[in-house]
């Protein structure tokens, strides 16, 4: 695969499911690590999880996904992504109703011989959306 590729995928994010879960192989793994969830060779629970990043209402909020680095062949890779939403109601309990946060994260994925998903793995930062929605205070960085 390649950046191209990765766009693609993420950008199914904020269109909708039934592309997006094309794209899987039905024995997977997968794990998003900010919120200590696996799902292994279950296609209707990532589905359902994925689901909660789907917009509703476009004029309300969006996502917005932008893959700035790709390292990897056709079976193993890894990229590195931005995440800019507004948001139409609270996140993870904060209250965020049209606030505009952003972010940074990579995924770890690997692909069966077909080109399907057989492994995903994100981590994003979550420090600079609290920081954004003001519920952790801005670090203030000192350069030498």
């Amino acid at each position: 695969m390649n950046k191209d590729w990765a766009q693609y995928w993420i950008g199914l994010f904020a269109d909708g499911t039934d592309e997006l879960m094309t794209l899987y192989n039905p024995q997977f793994q997968f794990e998003d690590v900010n919120f200590d969830l696996r799902i292994n060779n279950d296609l209707p629970a990532l589905r359902k999880f994925f689901e909660g990043f789907v917009i509703e209402d476009p004029t309300q909020s969006y996502n917005r996904f932008d893959v700035f680095d790709y390292v990897g062949d056709n079976r193993l890779g890894s990229f590195q992504w931005t995440w800019e939403t507004k948001h139409a109601g609270d996140f993870l309990g904060v209250p965020a109703r049209g606030k505009i946060t952003k972010t940074r994260g990579v995924t770890v994925m690997g692909w069966d011989e077909n080109g399907k998903i057989v492994l995903e793995r994100s981590i994003w930062d979550a420090v600079p959306v609290f920081q954004q929605l003001g519920v952790v205070p801005a670090f203030n960085t000192v350069s030498a």
